[in-house]
This record gives C-alpha cells, structure tokens and sequence, in this order.
C-alpha cells in the first residue's frame, strides 16, 4: 500500500504521455503537414547521393546530382543565386562516409528505403532514451521508460524527423551510444562511435572540443578515447577522400548553398544579425567551454561530467546555424538532467528557479497547443485550423537557450551526492 501513490503518479504521467502524444501526432499529421507532397523527404537527397556515388561512382556533390534530387523533392531543379550559381542547393549535404552508413539500402527502390529508415529511425530514438535513462541512473522501471519513450517520440521534434526522415535522429543516437559507452569505460568503443557521429559534423561542434578537455586533463588513463577517435576519424577521411577526391572542398561548397535554401541561421543570427551571429556564437561556444573547465577531472559516469555533457550539446543547438526541431532531440539528455536535479536548482536561488520554470513551460507549450487544435477539430474541420499551424511551434527556438541557462545553472550548483537515486514518481511536483 506504502507504494500506491507512487504507482499512481506514475500512471498519471503515462496517461498525459499518451494524451500529449496522440495531439502532437494529429497536429504534425493533419495541419503542420498539410499540403506537403507526399514524396517530400530529407531521406531522399542522401540515399540517391549514396546510391550514385556507392553503385555508380558519381561524385555525389555534382550539379548534375543536386538536380536529380531537385526534381524528385521539388518537382523542378531549383534556380540559381549570387549564393548558389550551380543551384546545388536541397542535394548531398553530408561527408561521403555518410554513405556507408546507407549502405545496406542503396540497393532497394527508395519506397522500400524509406520502409527500412521509419522504423530505425523509432528504434534509434527509443535507444537513446533507454541509455540516457541508464547512464543518468533513473530508477529500471518500465513505466519510467514508457513515460520518458511517449513524451520523447510523441513530442514535435521526434515526429518531424520521423515524418521527415531526417538523419538528425540517427545522429542523436550515435551521440547517446557514445556517451553511453563513455561512461561505461568504453573508451575505444566511445571513440569510433563519436567518430562515425560525425557524418552530421554540426551536432559534435561543441562535445568534441569538451571531450578532448577532458581527455587531456588524464591523458594516462583517457588516451584510448583520442587514440581511438583520431584513428577512426582519420580512416573516414581518407576513405571519403578515395570515394570523392577533394570532396572536403566541394561538401563545404553544398554546405554554404544549403544554408542560404534552408534559411540556415541561429538564434543568435535572429538576434543580432547573420554578420555577428556567428561571432557571438564562437564567443559563447569558447565561454561554456571556460565554464566546463573546473569538471574536467570529473569521471565520465558522474552526475556532475553528464550534465556537463549535456550543457555543451544544448549550447550546440543554440550555436549551429539551424532553428529546425528536429535537432532538439539533443537536449533530451539535458530535460533529463533538469528533471533529476530538479531540487538542487530549486535550492539555488531564484534565477535558477525561473530558468527552471521556463524550460517546462517552453516545453509543455506544443503540447498544450496541439491538444487545443485537436480539441477544437471536434468543432471546425481541419482546413479552417491550418491558419494556426504555426502556434505550437512559437517557443521551439527559444527552448535550447532556456536549456542552456538552467543547465549552466545546474553546472554551477554542483551534483546531488551520487548514491541518491532520482525518483521519476515525484514528477507530479514538476
């Protein structure tokens, strides 16, 4: 009996999981996707850049490439700019050993690879929730994981990669598995896998630099992690470097194209303008890093070490140029730790306290929207709510520097002792 309030805090948030889940399902599905064609995908530009490059031996970066890929997504080869003169944007935007990683689909048509990615994709992301669940140690319980597994997949991020088939899930998971292994004291293993991450560069800008910290700070124990990174990375390279010579160059050329089709900015770039942005984006990357410097002689398994860890990866989404959700599954680790230290911050004055506050409030906010468009399409059909389709989504690109802010603040608070295990019931005090 001494257990049943705990049981039932439990249910209560697994039923609001599957509550908010099923809204965000109905408004990604029937409003944010409305009129969207049914061929749209982000998968299509690097399977077809594999599959040529792989089967063919086309240099995937090619004009002749992009416009293949422009006419499948877009209908049209798109128009070239003072930005784009070749009209590369929307092609093969990824290093060529992100071509291995599709290697297994290259041969099927690409319905059938898209039937394959959907469900990795899900499976990638139920994974790294389940490891960062077990490398945060919160209690191994089914129904924490059923909770944190609804609230993760059924948020907007997860839905629009999955709907998209972005590779930014896939990218995410790597990362879990890498700090997982981490923590592990799996060093080598750590390393190749931070490694092969890197087929989506911008989302290890920051825990790359961090990590080569900390391993310099006890080279004679940590060494295996550089050792292992630099070998792989290098083997990567060199392999790109056969499939496409000087395609370092050329991935940089489709880079700089994608960012003017794609509207690649940061909050920063909003803010204060695309020509300081990026200055002040290289500015607060230096600075966090400053910051993290007194925990790098904590271990990879600490609770201090992980929200470290997961400050720099909010502070990566805040610095690289781009607002699209989908990348925000990096913070994923960083909810987990504001929802474990959660008393800590409290403790620790009233900033931390607001910051704390305004994480969940930024958070629950595409929540709270898509359960009031579904409620009202009881009343109005679908098409007359599409002139709202932007209201869920109106705290999405301040959410990663409230993060950022709460987790700097947890950083400097300091780590509950380690033997004290979170309890996931007390979230009905959140």
């Amino acid at each position: 009996m001494r257990n049943s309030p705990l049981i039932s805090a439990h249910v209560v948030w697994l039923l609001l999981g599957i509550l908010s889940a099923a809204s965000m399902e109905y408004y990604v599905a029937e409003i944010w996707s409305s009129g969207q064609p049914s061929h749209f995908s982000d998968f299509y530009a690097p399977w077809w850049g594999a599959h040529e490059l792989l089967l063919h031996g086309r240099n995937p970066y090619s004009p002749e490439v992009a416009h293949e890929i422009q006419r499948v997504i877009y209908g049209a080869p798109v128009n070239s700019t003072a930005d784009d003169p070749l009209g590369i944007g929307g092609g093969f935007a990824y290093p060529p050993h992100a071509a291995l990683l599709l290697w297994p689909t290259i041969h099927m048509s690409f319905p059938a690879a898209q039937r394959v990615f959907i469900p990795v994709s899900i499976l990638a992301t139920l994974l790294s929730v389940a490891l960062w669940l077990r490398v945060l140690r919160f209690p191994s319980s089914t129904l924490t994981w059923l909770t944190v597994a609804l609230f993760t997949l059924g948020g907007f991020p997860a839905l629009q990669g999955i709907k998209l088939q972005n590779l930014s899930l896939i990218a995410a998971a790597f990362i879990a598995i890498t700090l997982f292994l981490l923590a592990g004291n799996h060093l080598v293993l750590s390393g190749v896998f931070l490694a092969v991450s890197t087929f989506k560069p911008q989302f290890s800008i920051a825990l790359i630099p961090w990590l080569a910290i900390w391993t310099l700070s006890d080279w004679r124990r940590r060494r295996l992690l550089a050792w292992s990174f630099l070998s792989m990375l290098l083997l990567l390279v060199l392999f790109s470097e056969w499939l496409v010579p000087g395609w370092i160059s050329s991935f940089l050329h489709i880079i700089r194209a994608y960012r003017h089709y794609t509207y690649g900015h940061s909050l920063l770039d909003v803010w204060f303008t695309p020509s300081w942005g990026p200055w002040i984006a290289a500015s607060l990357l230096l600075l966090t890093l400053v910051f993290s410097w007194p925990h790098r002689m904590q271990s990879a398994d600490s609770a201090q070490f992980l929200s470290t860890a997961s400050l720099l990866l909010a502070v990566t989404l805040v610095v690289i140029p781009t607002l699209a959700p989908h990348a925000q599954l990096l913070l994923l680790p960083g909810f987990l730790c504001l929802l474990r230290d959660r008393s800590l911050l409290r403790s620790s004055g009233p900033l931390s306290r607001i910051f704390l506050a305004a994480v969940w409030a930024l958070l629950a906010w595409p929540w709270i929207a898509a359960l009031g468009l579904l409620l009202a399409a009881l009343r109005f059909p679908p098409p007359a709510l599409l002139r709202f389709w932007e209201v869920p989504l109106y705290t999405s690109p301040l959410l990663p520097f409230a993060v950022s802010l709460a987790l700097g603040c947890l950083v400097r608070a300091g780590s509950r002792p380690s033997d004290q295990v979170p309890r996931l019931p007390a979230l009905a005090k959140v």
